[in-house]
């Protein structure tokens, strides 16, 4: 099958990952190629071997780059002779459906986020073709708010990619390894993912507890106000930011536990990636993540900005040596059971294949 991933950008967040994860596992069984307006992850699509055509970052009020992008999309649609798009993105999904009215090609969705704006055009773009959603939660409120088909849209849960060249760790988590009990999060430091609550939660685990030590990886338009926060804190020495990284499964092999503190989320990948490792993980208890831990099994689920209840669960793993043990051998279980490649590819095929036989 000659299929065809688009995206707005290729970016380092959780969307791109599974694209690149993705063209890795196809390559060799199908044509593949990939469209997006570039980013900081473009460089390891190339060195992977996949063809990329430059599209333009568009939004919905951009009426011009929408036309250019659809001309361009149909270009290539014609010229590789894709027989389906695969979209990771509304609006793209939603040029590909105009694309798909005049070549024919099939056209399907990934839906990566639970969604909380934009109803009326995500029922736009989303009608009438299949789609996959990374949760349950992402599944339902596409169903309830967006009013889409329930039997158009199948759940297929992440995994992540666990090979990497890069072997190169920071060295302030190694040095802090040695002496502490380590505490991640990781993803993109924007207000959702709750990254002032990981502080707040560090201060008050700290206030009783200076042999942990939290850290956050990742980038973002609050790097700069949360390290003033950090400091305003007095936290220092004990919060660190290690900045965006493009192997964080070798971080990982330096971490205890990890902490997600976000107030929406799809399917997170950072869960997934610390089971692999064997680390258990507190996370928020909403939509899509409380689908990943199961509380006393591989980590905890905590209310959303509930600071207490997050740092009373550090504690009580932290403090408690046989429930740690136990976490770490639920937390690879979940991995096993749930997340491996081989589930995740086969899933996506069996959905190829269906969509590729509907008339």
């Amino acid at each position: 099958m000659n299929i065809l991933y688009i995206n707005n950008s290729v970016h380092l967040g959780g969307d791109t990952k599974c694209i690149f994860k993705l063209c890795k596992e196809m390559k060799n069984r199908n044509k593949v190629i990939v469209a997006s307006s570039g980013g900081t992850l473009l460089k390891d699509f190339l060195k992977l071997g996949i063809k990329h055509y430059e599209i333009k970052n568009s939004s919905i009020f951009n009426i011009f780059y929408i036309l250019l992008n659809i001309f361009k999309i149909k270009k290539i649609v014609r010229e590789e002779n894709i027989q389906l798009i695969h979209s990771h993105h509304r609006l793209t999904t939603f040029i590909s459906k105009v694309v798909s009215f005049s070549t024919g090609v099939k056209v399907v969705h990934t839906q990566h986020v639970c969604i909380n704006d934009k109803f009326f055009f995500t029922r736009l773009a989303l009608r009438n073709i299949d789609i996959i959603s990374v949760s349950d939660g992402a599944k339902n409120i596409l169903v309830k708010d967006a009013k889409l088909d329930r039997n158009r849209i199948t759940t297929i849960y992440n995994s992540v990619e666990l090979e990497n060249e890069n072997k190169i760790v920071d060295s302030l988590l190694i040095d802090n390894k040695k002496m502490y009990f380590t505490i991640a999060q990781i993803g993109r430091l924007v207000d959702y993912k709750g990254i002032y609550d990981f502080v707040d939660i560090a201060k008050e685990v700290i206030s009783t507890n200076e042999d942990i030590r939290f850290f956050l990886i990742g980038d973002g338009a609050e790097f700069g106000k949360l390290k003033s926060y950090i400091k305003k804190n007095n936290l220092d020495e004990y919060v660190y930011m290690l900045g965006s990284k493009d192997n964080v499964i070798e971080h990982l092999k330096y971490v205890d536990l990890v902490l997600l503190c976000s107030y929406i989320e799809g399917l997170p990948l950072a869960p997934i990636e610390a089971f692999s490792q064997r680390i258990p993980v507190i996370a928020s208890s909403i939509p899509g993540t409380s689908e990943e831990i199961v509380n006393g099994i591989n980590g905890f689920l905590a209310p959303a900005k509930d600071i207490s209840t997050f740092a009373k669960r550090i504690n009580e793993v932290y403090s408690d040596k046989e429930l740690y043990k136990s976490l770490k051998r639920g937390a690879y279980r979940s991995f096993i059971m749930n997340f491996t490649s081989e589930k995740y590819i086969n899933s996506h095929l069996k959905f190829y294949k269906k969509v590729y036989k509907r008339d």
